[in-house]
């Protein structure tokens, strides 16, 4: 049932790739890049510090997280989220926004760790979980303003 899970996600994320739009293309590299480079390193040690476990998962002789979820869906669910980023509305309506997706991530994860092996908290809850997904999905916003000078 796992190995389906995974093609499904696999399946749906490169289906999503074409609901980037090509003006925005060079923005969403690097969205993607630089939200790979904070989940791959913070899933890895989460993982080496036994927090979570991922017990069916891709690449399981190299390393001991998800790669379908660190590596390449949560960084283009980065993508959309910095894309649509409601940037000059009120604050209210930004923390609304980012908390809206950050909860319907967590809603999944929690399913997942529930009624799938996919994942497995050890020494983890799902509020840690919320932090970590709100707190990153903030600083690729930031990243993003940043880098290409937005205002």
């Amino acid at each position: 049932m796992e190995v389906t899970f995974l093609y499904a996600i696999w399946s749906i994320t490169i289906f999503s790739l074409v609901l980037i739009p090509k003006k925005r293309l060079n923005e969403a590299s690097v969205i993607f890049v630089f939200q790979q480079l904070i989940t791959w390193s913070l899933g890895l040690i989460v993982a080496e510090l036994n927090w979570i476990e991922y017990p069916v998962r891709e690449f399981a002789s190299v390393n001991r997280t998800s790669f379908t979820f660190e590596f390449w869906v949560y960084p283009l669910i980065s993508v959309f989220y910095v894309l649509h980023y409601p940037v000059h509305k009120s604050i209210w309506k930004r923390i609304f926004y980012t908390s809206i997706i950050t909860t319907v991530l967590i809603i999944s994860e929690i399913l997942f760790e529930k009624f799938t092996d996919l994942i497995e908290y050890i020494h983890w809850e799902w509020y840690v979980s919320w932090i970590s997904v709100y707190a990153t999905l903030y600083i690729a916003q930031r990243f993003h303003r940043w880098f290409f000078k937005f205002e």
